[in-house]
């Protein structure tokens, strides 16, 4: 399976679980859609800027699964697990980012 990206409101995010789609499929950065499957390795981003107004991503990478039933209940279809590396700027990772 091809390693993608996405976008992702990280306000969906629960613990070590990120909402990523409310539906059976999603849109990668290049805006192609794409099946979600469980086990599906996934990079997840939004937008953000640091102290110096510099664009500097959030990210968190992991793999997809079913959204829980107390996820379920706010229209959320499919999670990212997310990996022991956690939420993090791309910055604190550098320029090879996966």
């Amino acid at each position: 399976m091809t390693h993608r990206r996405v976008r992702a409101d990280f306000n969906g995010l629960f613990g070590d679980l990120l909402c990523i789609s409310h539906a059976d499929t999603c849109r990668d950065e290049d805006g192609d859609e794409f099946r979600l499957e469980a086990g599906m390795p996934l990079t997840a981003f939004e937008e953000d800027v640091d102290e110096d107004g510099q664009r500097d991503n959030l990210m968190a990478s992991g793999t997809v699964e079913r959204s829980p039933d107390w996820i379920g209940c706010h229209g959320s279809r499919w999670a990212l697990r997310l990996d022991e590396r956690g939420v993090r700027h791309e910055s604190d990772v550098g320029p090879s980012v996966e």
